[in-house]
């Protein structure tokens, strides 16, 4: 595989930003939500470690699919580390190619040791959602959310 370039090492990290800004706003929701919900079918319903990767994906979808409609697709790590998505001419996306390359993207992140794959094979550094929507991430502008 040889050595990534630039462009992929900060798309990996800014994937770890993301899931840093991810993991607090879901750590804020746990914290609010109370340990005993009201009954349900006749029994109480109790957080468990079972409902950790569930409520995890869903406040990762909410992240992503907020970053679509409040920053033009581009999530808070790829502003912050100066990446931008385009598609493969040069355009910007339109919202409905955001919304499918967010949806393959939580699907991605669902498998993702095929996603891992996809992503270091022949070092193209193309994610499944980039391959289906046609989209590629390059080096671009800095951090400037548009709300």
């Amino acid at each position: 595989m040889g050595t990534m370039n630039e462009r992929n090492l900060r798309r990996c990290a800014a994937l770890v930003i993301d899931f840093f800004l991810i993991s607090i706003v879901y750590s804020v929701l746990i914290n609010i939500v109370p340990e005993s919900l009201p009954p349900h079918q006749g029994g109480d319903f109790q957080w468990s470690f079972a409902l950790i990767p569930d409520s995890f994906a869903l406040v990762s979808l909410g992240y992503f699919i907020g970053c679509d409609f409040l920053n033009r697709g581009e999530s808070l790590g790829k502003d912050i580390l100066r990446l931008q998505t385009r598609s493969v001419d040069g355009g910007v996306l339109d919202l409905r190619q955001r919304g499918y390359r967010t949806l393959l993207k939580w699907v991605s992140l669902m498998v993702w040791p095929l996603a891992f794959f996809a992503f270091f094979w022949k070092e193209k550094g193309l994610t499944l959602q980039d391959y289906f929507v046609k989209s590629s991430v390059t080096l671009a502008r800095g951090f400037n959310p548009t709300l």
